[in-house]
């Protein structure tokens, strides 16, 4: 056969062979990434576990020492403050203080029974409503870590109210049941005055 000729057949059969495989081989590896993107796009995400939570809540509790318990548990707190909705719902009074005052006082909080700010002192006193069990979802648990109380609800508190009045607080726990008591109460130390007419 004419060498010519032969390397003519030979590379037009090769050719297709070749494009034959590769449209087969495309077209499976094409199939096979649909398929496997197909899967990825559609695998659950594992529900929250609040359990898992808790229990991790408890270990720090127990076993770290109170500088890790303080910064852990702060953090907690703070992170409430950072959730969209609850931002919505706090700078909606930010610009009119006695509307948060009387929402509280006239019976439309659900944790709060009072709330009162004395001028003389610059405090906030809130007095909580009679509960049987702390509101917090990681409190749900037999013996449940006493630095949700101490220090994660303390913090939470201090930036709300530091967003709400725009002056740095400390908050002090008079009263909570995690430590015992039948309601949680707090008070609220205001750096400055804050304007009577506002409140």
């Amino acid at each position: 056969m004419d060498r010519k000729k032969f390397f003519k057949t030979t590379c037009g059969m090769g050719i297709g062979s070749c494009v034959g495989l590769c449209f087969s081989t495309n077209s499976n590896l094409f199939a096979a990434s649909k398929q496997e993107f197909s899967e990825l796009k559609e695998t659950p995400v594992v529900p929250a576990d609040t359990r898992q939570i808790q229990n991790l809540l408890s270990y720090i509790d127990s076993s770290m020492d109170k500088s890790t318990r303080r910064k852990v548990f702060e953090k907690l707190g703070y992170e409430h403050t950072t959730k969209e909705s609850f931002k919505n719902w706090i700078n909606g009074y930010k610009n009119n203080i006695k509307d948060f005052f009387d929402m509280v006082n006239s019976d439309k909080d659900t944790y709060w029974e009072s709330i009162e700010y004395d001028p003389e002192k610059s405090t906030i006193k809130i007095t909580g409503r009679p509960v049987d069990k702390c509101a917090c979802a990681y409190a749900q648990q037999p013996d449940a870590p006493k630095s949700l109380c101490t220090y994660c609800c303390k913090s939470f508190q201090k930036y709300m109210f530091e967003m709400l009045l725009e002056k740095p607080v400390e908050v002090r726990i008079d009263d909570a049941f995690l430590l015992g008591g039948k309601r949680c109460s707090t008070t609220i130390f205001v750096d400055g005055k804050l304007p009577l007419e506002k409140i």
